[in-house]
């Protein structure tokens, strides 16, 4: 990634000379500023503001494209190298630049594919990685730069589909949410004063809220910072291994969000798995690559051990079939298959199965959450409405 440093330098007339330049490291700032004439004297990394750090990300879409341009340069039998010299030369954005033409760098210079690529594995995630490996093994960038540049198009298409369908649901519940703090904290307490002035007796409805009430307004505080504080923990836990395991166990576990996991590991896991195979790969290294692919630790797991399995002499047809992470349809399409041939063309036909599936869950995602909103802010709503009607009858009765 390109870093800003300052200098101090003298040229070559003895003038100093300060600024800033941009470079990947030390030492190419060095020599940048040496083709310049210049002398260093000192060079120091420069601390970015906010609104560069944002200027100098790497988007998601940024990566598909240099990757559906890299597959176009490939296919049209490229050196790879060159290709990504050339993208890196007309690319805009500063820091894709620098990046692209270090990978090219690195590749022109005798490194291969995948350490170059790895050494910006923050940018391109440790599912391209992996998916690189397998199409370094196999000779067949062409096909998996393809897949890698659908497989990306289309997490961002699905992403975009989530947030536009998260957004109304969303919206409704700040505004629920807000609301329902103004009752429970003004409303219920002052109508509770006056039914006790009443001498009403107040249901436990109303107790309830008006205790939630004071219990905001005196400890907002201690709420607040366990809110970030979870927020932290959920953070961390999903960055550390064995924290993300134990999230995606409980998030395959939920009705509709268990689905779509499914879905797209099985896709990824079919067309990684299907591409390994027609490229000469053994079926037991084509299944770690595939599942390594993913980006899933519980599949993952589940595909080292299937491997394992393997090796000790047990049928694939036997390991598929107890594989909890494949859904029944993958499971009888991989057990059917007799050699690598029919496996691969059974990968892909699984791969374009569950995309369709995915793409349909994401897309329908809204129907399933706006009935549970509903239901959920009814249930609020009326107990709030409870909480004061209830004793408000009994005011009236005790009144007549």
């Amino acid at each position: 990634m390109s870093k800003t440093f300052k200098y101090r330098a003298i040229n070559d007339s003895g003038a100093r000379k300060s600024g800033k330049i941009d470079a990947v490291s030390e030492q190419s700032a060095i020599n940048l500023l040496t083709e310049q004439g210049l002398v260093p004297l000192s060079l120091k990394e420069s601390s970015a503001s906010i609104f560069s750090a944002r200027k100098g990300k790497v988007t998601k879409q940024e990566v598909a494209t240099l990757t559906r341009e890299m597959n176009v340069l490939v296919e049209a039998s490229i050196p790879i190298a060159r290709g990504l010299m050339s993208i890196g030369e007309h690319e805009k954005n500063p820091v894709l630049r620098d990046m692209v033409i270090d990978i090219a760098s690195m590749i022109e210079s005798g490194e291969k594919i995948t350490v170059a690529f790895s050494k910006y594995e923050n940018v391109f995630g440790d599912v391209y990685i992996e998916t690189l490996r397998s199409a370094e093994k196999t000779g067949k960038i062409g096909p998996v730069t393809s897949h890698l540049a659908d497989m990306l198009e289309r997490n961002i298409e699905t992403g975009q589909q989530i947030k536009r369908a998260l957004s109304y649901p969303i919206i409704v519940i700040c505004f629920v949410t807000l609301a329902m703090g103004v009752i429970v904290i003004f409303v219920v307490p002052k109508f509770a004063v006056i039914f006790e002035a009443n001498g009403v007796e107040l249901p436990i409805t109303t107790r309830v809220i008006r205790s939630m009430g004071a219990s905001l307004t005196q400890y907002w505080w201690m709420y607040f910072g366990l809110a970030v504080a979870a927020a932290i923990a959920l953070r961390k836990s999903w960055k550390n291994p064995v924290g993300r395991f134990r999230i995606e166990i409980f998030l395959h576990k939920l009705p509709y969000i268990g689905s779509m996991f499914t879905a797209v590991t099985t896709a990824r896991f079919s067309r990684v798995m299907g591409i390994g195979l027609e490229s000469g790969i053994e079926v037991i290294e084509a299944i770690e690559i595939a599942g390594s692919s993913t980006g899933r630790p519980v599949f993952q797991d589940e595909c080292v051990r299937m491997c394992d399995r393997m090796r000790t002499g047990e049928a694939l047809p036997d390991v598929i079939n107890s594989a909890t992470g494949l859904p029944n349809f993958a499971r009888r399409l991989f057990g059917s298959g007799k050699d690598a041939t029919e496996l691969a063309r059974a990968g892909k036909i699984i791969a374009r199965h569950y995309d369709r599936q995915s793409d349909h869950l994401a897309k329908n995602i809204n129907t399933i959450i706006e009935p549970m909103i509903t239901i959920a802010m009814a249930g609020v709503v009326l107990l709030v409405a409870l909480s004061v009607f209830l004793p408000m009858w009994q005011m009236i009765s005790i009144n007549k």
